[in-house]
């Protein structure tokens, strides 16, 4: 009897000590953020990693939010217990959710949304769930180089999940070295310290290289030496200087008169080049793209266009777009994609040796009516990884923009994704200019010159095409 009450005692402990952990997560080893704007108060991870049975936390740590949201694969929370277990610890805030016992299910991609009365920010934290043990490491979060001013507070930092291993005193650890050129690894100077840290029972270790005061010296190679028994990783970056830009008042400024002149005549010569410009460029792209690019044809692919959208937005996708394109002479094929956004690189991936370019309509129903930066950021991420395919994304409305939009770790926003990709908004009062924007970007057809856009096609439905594409 004595010894089941010092079994339950320590699992009571054990369990009280998780929590504890949770509840600090967010207060300890902060970032030193200035001011009161919103922002996150730790690093951020792109990757976290449990075994079955196990308690497991995600954190979004921040300051100066009015409101967190969480979402998993683009569902608000609170979340049904077939899609996640997860839930909101009440003493973090809203900054952690965590579950005492993780199910495979519980895998996905789970986002967490700041909001204050002008700003959001959201970042994203893929979870994987395995059902033993990985041998090798995994990478919560890798360490960036960086740049500083002399005197600067920083630090840099390294973290891996390895789970809990069954022997005892296992040896794992993230120690940093300062690299010299020759490649020989030595110990950070003193005044430089190292603070260990762990999460979940230790599954999940990584160490901080903090510098008080950054010095010349200081600016070379680092490593973050890593490894648990039987695997390690080395990582290395760069700490260099960042210099300060010293602005001064030229001596002998150009005279006042002949720079108004100057600037005048440009400014006509650029209106008139504009002008011009936006009046014939596309249709001669267009024309030129056709009538001198080589053909397509002998490529091995079936189709020259894959349509993809929404279930909502068939109508537009068949009745306006296919149809248009096949007027044109284009080969077509559909494919209906699934209202959750994470499947479409698989759905999508199959029809790459098939088709010459894949459309993929993106509207407000695509993304379950959440028009945020977050659920785009996570659809374009998704046509992102078909990688060098040739794809083209018709928005149906404007995507959000924000001035003071914060980029997530991995230095991205949705401004940034979406300038990498080929985006083609559809403005319902702009026929012209959408058409001609879609045809230069389609394989070359030899039809003779480029034709004008086409009259809008009739519907199917009595649903008239303002009322298939959103208003801005």
């Amino acid at each position: 009897m004595a010894a089941q009450t010092v079994s339950v005692l320590f699992i009571a402990i054990g369990v009280m000590d998780i929590v504890l952990g949770i509840a600090d997560h967010c207060s300890l080893n902060t970032l030193q953020v200035p001011g009161n704007d919103m922002d996150f108060t730790k690093e951020a991870t792109n990757d976290e990693f449990a075994i079955v049975g196990k308690f497991k936390g995600l954190h979004c740590c921040a300051k100066g939010y009015r409101s967190i949201e969480w979402y998993k694969d683009g569902k608000m929370y609170p979340w049904d217990l077939d899609r996640s277990r997860l839930i909101i610890y009440p003493e973090s805030a809203n900054q952690t959710i965590s579950t005492s016992n993780i199910r495979q299910e519980d895998e996905g991609n789970y986002t967490c949304v700041l909001r204050n009365d002008t700003v959001m920010h959201s970042h994203t934290i893929n979870l994987r769930v395995f059902d033993k043990l990985p041998d090798d490491l995994k990478m919560t979060y890798v360490p960036q180089s960086r740049q500083a001013y002399v005197g600067e507070h920083l630090r840099l930092f390294c973290e891996a999940f390895a789970g809990r291993l069954e022997t005892p005193d296992p040896s794992s650890a993230a120690i940093w070295h300062r690299k010299l050129e020759n490649g020989t690894l030595t110990e950070v100077p003193k005044r430089v310290f190292q603070e260990r840290v762990s999460r979940e029972e230790g599954q999940t270790f990584g160490t901080y290289l903090v510098f008080p005061g950054v010095r010349p010296e200081d600016f070379g190679v680092y490593t973050c030496r890593i490894y648990k028994p039987g695997a390690f990783k080395y990582l290395d970056v760069t700490l260099s200087e960042k210099m300060k830009v010293i602005t001064y008042i030229d001596p002998n400024p150009f005279p006042l008169k002949e720079m108004v002149l100057s600037a005048v005549m440009l400014g006509l010569v650029i209106i008139t080049v504009l002008i011009v410009y936006r009046r014939f460029a596309l249709r001669c792209q267009v024309y030129l793209k056709d009538r001198f690019s080589a053909p397509e044809d002998n490529d091995g692919k079936q189709h020259d266009v894959l349509v993809a959208y929404s279930p909502k937005d068939s109508e537009l996708a068949s009745g306006v777009l296919v149809s248009t394109l096949e007027k044109r002479g284009y080969v077509c094929q559909k494919k209906e994609l699934s209202l959750d956004v994470s499947n479409w690189n698989a759905e999508l991936a199959g029809h790459i040796e098939s088709c010459r370019r894949i459309i993929t309509v993106v509207s407000p129903a695509t993304v379950n009516d959440s028009w945020i930066s977050s659920n785009l950021y996570q659809a374009l991420k998704q046509l992102q990884t078909l990688g060098e395919t040739k794809l083209i994304c018709v928005a149906l409305k404007e995507l959000p923009t924000s001035p003071t939009e914060t980029k997530n770790s991995l230095g991205e926003t949705l401004a940034s994704v979406a300038h990498s990709m080929n985006i083609i908004t559809w403005h319902r009062n702009n026929d012209y200019n959408f058409w001609l924007k879609l045809y230069k970007d389609l394989p070359p057809k030899r039809a003779g010159p480029a034709p004008a856009p086409p009259q809008r096609p009739r519907l199917t439905s009595e649903r008239s095409f303002d009322s298939l594409v959103v208003v801005t």
